[in-house]
């Protein structure tokens, strides 16, 4: 951290600085590395405060309320801070204290004290990593997970090159006219990078798959995706790129920076655009998005389903790729989804879902044991056996 900086935090905190240095912290905090550096802090403060015991803490949320109150009041308005209820410090403490470079994680029903669970040893379930199947043109499967740096295949004039954790196709050599196939699959708790004959880049969250041919011909790149994934599509206005999902609507797209998330499992399928320009089609309903837009199209609606186009989720969207489950306005039923396909478990419910609302950022990184230590904190039972984890 920026220990100046922290400073300024910490003497800000406990009423020690001056109307100058004040006026100049408000105005580091426009600064969103800054307001990073605070929100861990903050966590990291709660820790401390957990583990000496330590019941004086009032002061410090009176003034955390206060910069807040005084960000907002500012021009042009400063994003708003995550300041914690006094009962949610105990949470945010758990998770700094279990893994480093986490983020906190809040609800908003009203706190009850935690459960107490079974107090014997859970089976550790690791988070998920790299890996993926690859089903080639023949119908061969190459499981990816454990394959050094080496040239997988050769199919129609392309090599099939595996580097550095990440799939290429290299074009190369006389290509015959038959178009070939392949599709690579990530199983659940593995998730992969693959690079397309023309240079689009993919991420494959876990349990999704996505279909392409070996060489883009013709008029068009067209590509099929189930499940979720971030593309990165290389500029080509002579052939435009084309994604259909779950054959249910399609993308089409010139050169642009967009997230897919077409799960069965989910009520939605969800198109949210980073950069560029992309057209959504479900059947006779065409909508074009621009930069920061999602669109929703109902999972279970009819072929001509409206699309519905809202702002605001891109950051929230795209935190699986940077390694971050984004809990912000999540309910228990879809986090239990996310922990199910990253985790590989069976979700069973005993009697109603828990309602609870989340708010905040847990790191895909955690032990499946760790997320489980905060969710106690909210009051949800749980019991785990192998890798069925049963809400009661």
């Amino acid at each position: 951290m920026n220990t100046s900086f922290v400073a300024l935090i910490e003497a800000y905190l406990t009423d020690s600085l001056t109307p100058g240095q004040e006026t100049a912290f408000i105005a580091m905090l426009e600064d969103p590395a800054n307001r990073d550096i605070l929100d861990r802090f903050i966590a990291e403060k709660a820790a401390t405060q957990l583990l000496t015991g330590e019941e004086d803490v009032d002061r410090r949320e009176k003034n955390l309320l206060a910069l807040q109150d005084k960000l907002q009041q500012a021009d042009p308005p400063v994003r708003r801070l995550r300041v914690l209820r006094r009962w949610g410090w105990a949470a945010a403490s758990l998770l700094l204290i279990l893994a480093a470079g986490s983020y906190f994680l809040l609800s908003d029903s009203p706190h009850v004290p935690p459960v107490s669970q079974d107090l014997r040893p859970l089976p550790q379930i690791t988070p998920g990593k790299n890996g993926a199947v690859l089903t080639l043109a023949d119908g061969s499967r190459v499981v990816l997970d454990s394959l050094g740096n080496s040239v997988i295949a050769s199919q129609n004039g392309t090599q099939v090159v595996l580097k550095d954790g990440q799939l290429a196709y290299h074009p190369g050599g006389q290509a015959t006219a038959e178009v070939l196939w392949n599709t690579m699959t990530t199983p659940r708790g593995r998730q992969f990078k693959i690079i397309l004959p023309d240079g689009t880049t993919v991420w494959l969250n876990a349990a999704s798959s996505i279909r392409y041919p070996t060489a883009f011909s013709g008029s068009e790149r067209r590509v099929e995706v189930t499940g979720e994934a971030y593309f990165e599509v290389a500029k080509n206005e002579q052939m435009p790129f084309q994604v259909s999902i779950n054959h249910e609507a399609e993308v089409q797209v010139l050169g642009t920076e967009f997230n897919i998330n077409g799960y069965t499992d989910e009520p939605m399928i969800k198109t949210t655009l980073l950069e560029g320009s992309v057209r959504i089609v479900k059947g006779k309903n065409t909508r074009i998005l621009k930069p920061g837009e999602q669109a929703l199209i109902h999972a279970a609606g009819s072929s001509d389903a409206e699309i519905e186009v809202m702002a605001g989720e891109a950051e929230k969207a795209v935190a699986w790729k940077k390694g971050i489950f984004n809990m912000e306005g999540v309910e228990t039923a879809a986090f239990m989804r996310q922990l199910s396909r990253w985790y590989d478990l069976e979700i069973v419910y005993k009697g109603p879902v828990p309602e609870r609302t989340f708010h905040g950022k847990l790191g895909r990184d955690l032990q499946l044991s760790q997320i489980l230590e905060v969710l106690s904190q909210f009051n949800i039972r749980y019991k785990q056996e192998g890798k069925v984890l049963t809400i009661e």
